[in-house]
């Protein structure tokens, strides 16, 4: 059976913008791909794609040279590993804090462009929820456990207060805040300074 290459100039796709694709570059791929005459790539065939051929021709198409070069693809793909990059420094890991015996451990957390931060108490003793007093304010925070202040002060960034809550777990032997952050920006400490 013959194999006819057309050139597709007049028949461009129904209801679409789109240019119809150039007869003479259409011509070189198909000869870069085994298929300008009667013996196509197809089984049996001997034809194929020469690689190096098809590499030159989408080199003038944008291409920058198999995608190294600059242009509104590298630039995205910069951005994309630059978000990636602040993602992972705000998800840098668990840290100290506290003082005068009232440790806890903070960590900031960042997914999908929303920040939160897990503030954990350890108890000495089990307590429950009647025991807890906590007050979540957009630029402060205070945390009372058994009558006893564990955190007090204004902290780094701004919360969001509805996005805020806490639990009891262990059997009450340790008190988790989570802080919904009102911006997805990286805390270097819980408190301000």
């Amino acid at each position: 059976p013959e194999v006819r290459v057309g050139t597709m100039a007049e028949a461009p796709n129904p209801g679409s913008d789109a240019p119809a694709p150039d007869p003479a570059m259409m011509e070189q791929l198909m000869k870069a791909m085994g298929g300008g005459g009667g013996s196509g790539g197809g089984e049996g065939g001997g034809g194929g794609m020469d690689m190096a051929a098809l590499q030159a021709m989408l080199g003038g198409l944008g291409g920058g040279g198999g995608g190294l070069g600059g242009g509104p693809e590298a630039e995205m793909r910069r951005q994309a590993q630059a978000n990636q990059a602040a993602q992972a420094e705000k998800n840098s890991g668990e840290a100290d804090g506290g003082a005068d015996g009232k440790a806890y451990k903070w960590e900031q957390t960042s997914k999908y462009g929303e920040s939160e931060i897990i503030v954990r108490f350890p108890l000495k003793t089990p307590v429950t929820k009647k025991d807890v007093k906590v007050t979540f304010k957009a630029k402060a925070l205070l945390v009372v456990v058994a009558g006893e202040e564990l955190l007090s002060g204004a902290t780094f960034g701004t919360v969001s207060v509805d996005d805020s809550t806490w639990c009891l777990v262990e059997k009450g032997s340790e008190l988790q805040l989570l802080l919904g952050l009102a911006l997805d920006e990286k805390w270097t400490s819980l408190l301000a300074a």
